[in-house]
């Protein structure tokens, strides 16, 4: 009888494996992570610069009184009239910047601790009912927005504020943290998720030149803002002011007043920026990821 067998061996970690398109893969953690950083900063940039006036449109819809009766293309004339082509803009410099450092994180973070995980047994093995997603994703998932959240939460109370005319102070920064992070993990984890699905089954359509980054990106993302499109609606409203005299408990419950409409304010602008954004931006992540071609891996 094997000697082995005996004393009850472990079986070994599956073998790290990587998929043509995946956001990480099981490379040396430094390289990952700098990749991660690299490519992440680039779509950081990109995103704000494409999306920023729907972002401006969705704010207004979901957070100013004035605004809140229109539709898209009525709020996007409304805002052009009253205060000029640029008001879409406004607020842009804080995202910009912080685009650039919360997505490069969040991608950095996303593929050291997913690229970490490579040898565990556990983080390898298959969610339930998933289709093959490892529990590594989810895991690293939780990871990414823990750090985005610390860093995006006082540039969108600072965005916000500005694209609705209101000033901002030190004590308001961290304003909706919690509800911040809970918006993010349940986006990213999402997206993570989707994205890993689609590279594992659908290969021929994610790695497709042109359209294939804009449904890695374009089409995943938003439909994880759609999953978490109540708890953005809420961040808005949360972020928007520093009264203390309402509870997120009440402002839930007026927005279920309002019913559907009021849950899902602003998500029309909100997807259309989702879909050009974040398709834009994955493609110049993606071109980004290719380069790695030339460093042997």
């Amino acid at each position: 009888m094997n000697e082995n067998a005996n004393k009850g061996t472990v079986a070994p970690a599956p073998k790290p494996t990587h998929h043509r398109g995946a956001l990480a893969r099981d490379g040396p953690i430094l390289k990952e992570s700098i990749f991660g950083l690299f490519c992440g900063f680039l779509y950081g940039i990109t995103s704000p610069i494409v999306g920023q006036p729907l972002d401006t449109v969705k704010t207004k819809m979901q957070a100013q009184p004035e605004y809140a009766k229109g539709g898209m293309i009525r709020t996007f004339k409304d805002v052009i009239r009253r205060e000029g082509f640029m008001a879409l803009y406004k607020g842009l410099i804080p995202p910009l910047v912080g685009s650039t450092i919360f997505r490069s994180i969040q991608f950095g973070v996303y593929n050291a601790a997913y690229t970490f995980m490579k040898d565990s047994e556990y983080a390898r093995a298959h969610i339930p009912f998933s289709g093959g997603v490892e529990w590594r994703v989810i895991l690293a998932g939780i990871c990414s927005s823990s750090a985005r959240s610390v860093i995006e939460t006082p540039l969108e109370v600072i965005k916000i504020r500005r694209q609705l005319n209101q000033q901002w102070t030190l004590r308001s920064l961290y304003t909706g943290f919690w509800i911040t992070w809970m918006r993010t993990t349940g986006l990213m984890c999402t997206f993570f998720v989707l994205v890993d699905t689609g590279v594992r089954h659908f290969p021929e359509i994610i790695n497709a030149p042109l359209y294939g980054p804009f449904i890695k990106g374009g089409i995943c993302a938003t439909l994880a803002w759609w999953v978490v499109w109540p708890f953005e609606a809420l961040k808005s409203q949360i972020q928007a002011t520093d009264s203390k005299n309402i509870t997120m408990k009440q402002r839930w419950a007026a927005m279920r007043a309002a019913g559907m409409s009021g849950i899902f304010r602003g998500i029309v602008p909100g997807s259309v920026r989702s879909v050009v954004a974040n398709g834009a931006s994955m493609l110049v992540f993606t071109t980004c990821q290719d380069m790695r071609a030339h460093f042997g891996h």
